[in-house]
């Protein structure tokens, strides 16, 4: 078996995703576990690839420990990374005012950069707490966060709306309640109120159950967010299917949207870092 020159690795937090590149930086291998923290990662790695020698090194976005760097400045290189053993922990970044921090995100913003170096715009990288980074010359100058996924993830509980959180996402009631959230803000609560009552009393289906409640949401966040993607170019680095709404809600504001795969986008950031810094 080929060993791998390196390895990267993404603390993401609902998985680590691990990855042994070859010193062409080809995959060599791969693995999905369940989210460590930065004491947990050495284990985590050896239970994956018992056999892998201890002196390959780890390059680790999304565990990196506090103070970050703060912005405006670009996604952190190996030069910044924490030696924990074989480990080298990626900082994140941080931002005074508002408060706010970029995990794991800064590297997948990292890697979009390595591709598209003249990119000047807005990324957003939806998620359980989607991101606006704003970049311009190569550096992240601002970035707001919104805990819009872990919200929607609530609201799924019987308690309070109800419906199945994982169902896909059914376009035409969830771009009707974006547009409610966007023009009458005021009524949220109140709107979530209705399709719980719509889910008791009439049956109402986890799809648009589940899409008018995400939709409620996005329209706050596209709301809040306007000075991010108002006449910008906006790329979304999403995982999978996480892209799909929040291209339909930009789009149906008139916003043109490129959609990159976040996971892609990750390993390139970390390829990015391990070969000399940032983008």
């Amino acid at each position: 078996m080929t060993q791998p020159d390196w390895i990267a690795a993404e603390c993401g937090p609902t998985q680590l995703r691990l990855w042994q590149m070859a010193a062409d930086d080809g995959v060599l291998d791969q693995a999905s576990l369940p989210p460590v923290d930065a004491a947990g990662l050495a284990q985590a790695v050896a239970s994956a690839w018992p056999d892998l020698p201890d002196a390959t090194p780890v390059v680790v976005s999304g565990a990196g420990a506090l103070p970050y760097p703060a912005v405006p400045c670009k996604p952190a290189g190996i030069a910044q990374a924490t030696e924990q053993g074989r480990m080298r922990l990626l900082p994140g970044l941080a931002q005074e005012k508002p408060a706010d921090t970029l995990e794991h995100e800064a590297t997948r913003v990292a890697g979009f950069l390595a591709i598209n170096p003249g990119f000047d715009g807005v990324i957003c990288l939806p998620g359980a707490q989607s991101r606006w980074v704003h970049v311009s010359a190569g550096e992240i100058v601002s970035f707001r966060s919104f805990l819009t996924g872990r919200l929607h993830a609530l609201l799924a509980d019987a308690s309070l709306v109800g419906f199945d959180s994982n169902a896909p996402w059914d376009e035409a009631p969830g771009l009707e309640a974006v547009d409610q959230a966007m023009g009458r803000p005021a009524n949220f609560a109140g709107d979530l109120a209705a399709i719980a009552a719509e889910v008791r009393l009439r049956g109402l289906a986890a799809g648009p159950a589940s899409a008018r409640a995400l939709g409620l949401l996005i329209g706050l966040e596209l709301a809040a967010a306007k000075p991010y993607w108002l006449g910008q170019s906006v790329a979304l680095v999403a995982d999978g299917a996480e892209a799909q709404p929040y291209r339909a809600a930009l789009e149906a504001q008139a916003v043109p949207v490129v959609v990159a795969d976040g996971i892609r986008m990750a390993r390139e950031g970390l390829r990015a870092a391990y070969r000399g810094g940032a983008a």
